[in-house]
């Protein structure tokens, strides 16, 4: 296998080479380095105390020293080549590729290089070349698998195939009927799958043709939306196989439709003994349905019910390729982030998403996530069950007996173990909605911590009557002053959670505040936010982390208008760690439809590796 040295125009598996430097009459010879970047540090001193400390370092360009030679057939045809290199060296910027005797090369992003940066032996024909590029080497793009990121942070990424029917009816399958893609009717993008009964069998199913793989004792959560030509009612139903696939049970919601108008149906199921599969059945049309019960069906959704399983309000990305942490890439579906998906309708809001990354220790061990459930009520409050886009149960905040700014929820201890992950400063958002939209209701968090505490922001509720993010600001964790580690040993300290308090007050009207989950967004390393347009005509919107900005493509790739706003810190990702991003889908106060449990946010996640030091990159 032999090595490549050549001037492309981009970086990907085929790019166009403009000069190959290691092609007929071209030889690379010793001397040729490709350096390393410089580690430049920002140094404070004092005399009263020994030695510097070095607040922070950034790497500086590099510099690629190339020797090079062409023995050409004539004079002529050396200044030809010749003209060549210097025209590739004299481009403001430029991709170097290098394939060391590898499977898969790297690149260089170059810069521009004057005169004085070349030296030309026409005795032997040799040219040396110092070249400034960028401080690290780059692999090919990677991208990750897509991912949903649901609402609930209980929830994980969907077990079953193709449940949005854009495409196709792939992985779907009728019985007592048929199924196909329909454009008629959609509850979210532009298609749905159609069910029509037979009008002669006792049941009209519409069925996943896949088993997915389950195990026996953990909740499992069914969802989709249904429309039916006729009011009636229908069943969304989980049946559960063993091993060998035979049938074993069936746990089903139920779900009253009214004619012409979509209807959720939702519900969650524990895997019983035995159970190692299992099959999605997202509408059942019994006592042998006629022909005209046509129905619609979409986001047919079966996934695993946790805590700690990226899915729910984030996903990991794990050990990235590289030396150097990288900017990560997001592709997102327009639909899932825009406020008026189908066209051009005013009035409707703008969604803000909140993006974070926690790339130390064990991401699933942070104390992200606290539901309501799981607290101890107290002033005029109870706990009520799951439902209008609630995925648990909720907080009823009455305000009877006292309207002032009192505490509703407590918990004595969050998390329950301490841990090195507990510690880090972290956003804390609550999902709460009015019962009356016109109220006035504001909110406090108090953190308590042994002798100490600390007593948030007062919040205002935002107006409406459906479910959204309130922010209740910043909590660092533990408080008060942290070593980190136990004095020199470098060994980290676990911290104790804390106590929290949640206050509410109704300042005027007459209606009742629910409390869903407090989520603590971890916000010391990467977070930001970005204000999404309101018009979903692009197919997807890329959130560009190396050039903190936001653009849009369709379907056929081309870029399209994009106008967001964004703030703080975009993702990156680091090597050989677990990276957890993550996504609320609307932490704004502006659209008119909130941000219920029910929603989710379709993710492609994409990097570029980057390397230190020139070797092969599968790793």
């Amino acid at each position: 296998m032999g090595y490549d040295l050549q001037f492309v125009d981009s970086i990907s598996a085929a790019p166009a080479v403009r000069l190959n430097l290691a092609g007929p009459g071209w030889s690379v010879r010793e001397g040729t380095t490709f350096g390393m970047p410089e580690l430049r540090r920002s140094v404070v001193q004092t005399l009263l105390a020994d030695g510097d400390r070095y607040p922070a370092a950034a790497y500086g360009n590099r510099m690629l020293r190339l020797v090079i030679r062409y023995d050409g057939s004539s004079g002529d045809a050396v200044a030809a080549q010749l003209q060549r290199l210097y025209q590739e060296l004299d481009r403001p910027s430029n991709v170097l590729l290098f394939r060391p005797e590898t499977s898969l090369p790297i690149f260089f992003r170059t810069y521009r290089c004057g005169p004085e940066s070349v030296v030309w032996d026409p005795f032997t024909r040799e040219v040396s070349v110092q070249v400034p590029a960028e401080p690290f080497a780059v692999g090919l793009r990677e991208t990750l698998p897509a991912v949903t990121v649901g609402n609930d942070p209980t929830e994980t990424s969907e077990l079953n195939t193709n449940p949005y029917f854009e495409v196709d009816a792939f992985g779907w399958v009728g019985q007592g009927g048929s199924v196909a893609r329909s454009t008629a009717q959609a509850h979210e993008g532009v298609a749905s799958l159609l069910l029509t009964p037979d009008g002669v069998t006792a049941t009209a199913e519409a069925r996943a043709v896949d088993l997915v793989p389950v195990t026996a004792g953990q909740t499992y959560r069914a969802s989709a939306w249904l429309r039916c030509a006729a009011t009636r009612s229908i069943s969304c139903n989980i049946n559960w196989h063993n091993g060998a696939g035979t049938y074993m049970s069936t746990s089903t919601g139920v779900a009253a439709v009214t004619a012409g108008l979509w209807q959720l149906v939702d519900f969650t199921a524990v895997a019983p003994v035995g159970a190692a599969q299992a099959r999605l059945v997202p509408a059942s049309l019994g006592s042998t349905p006629p022909a005209g019960h046509t129905t619609h069906i979409d986001e047919a959704r079966i996934r695993l019910v946790s805590a700690t399983a990226p899915g729910g309000l984030c996903f990991d990305v794990t050990s990235p390729k590289g030396d150097v942490e990288t900017p990560l890439y997001l592709a997102i579906q327009g639909r899932d982030v825009t406020t008026d998906p189908a066209g051009f309708s005013p009035g409707s809001g703008r969604r803000t998403s909140l993006i974070a990354v926690r790339r130390r220790g064990t991401p699933s061990a942070a104390p992200v996530v606290l539901p309501v459930e799981s607290m101890s009520l107290t002033t005029d409050t109870t706990l009520q069950a799951a439902g209008g886009g609630s995925q648990g149960q909720f907080a009823r905040t009455s305000f009877v007996g006292t309207p002032g700014m009192t505490s509703r929820a407590t918990i004595a201890l969050h998390p329950a173990a301490a841990s090195v992950d507990v510690r880090g400063t972290y956003r804390a958002f609550i999902r709460m909605r009015h019962s009356v939209s016109a109220d006035v209701m504001q909110v406090r968090l108090t953190y308590v911590m042994d002798s100490s505490s600390v007593a948030g922001d007062t919040v205002t509720v935002p107006s409406g009557t459906t479910w959204r993010w309130v922010d209740a600001g910043l909590v660092q964790i533990p408080l008060g002053y942290d070593p980190g580690t136990d004095g020199l040993s470098g060994a980290p300290l676990p911290v104790w959670g804390v106590s929290i308090f949640l206050s509410a007050s109704r300042v005027s009207g007459s209606g009742t505040l629910d409390t869903d989950t407090i989520m603590l967004v971890p916000a010391d390393d990467r977070l930001c936010t970005v204000r999404w347009p309101e018009f979903g005509q692009p197919t997807t919107y890329v959130l560009d982390s190396a050039a903190t900005a936001v653009y849009a493509t369709s379907p056929a790739g081309e870029v399209r208008a994009a106008i967001a706003e964004m703030a703080g810190l975009t993702p990156m990702v680091s090597p050989g760690v677990t990276n957890r991003v993550h996504l609320l889908r609307d932490v704004g106060s502006e659209y008119s439809d909130g941000d219920d449990a029910t929603g989710y946010v379709r993710v492609t996640p994409y990097y570029w590796p980057k390397y230190l030091f020139v070797r092969g990159v599968t790793s």
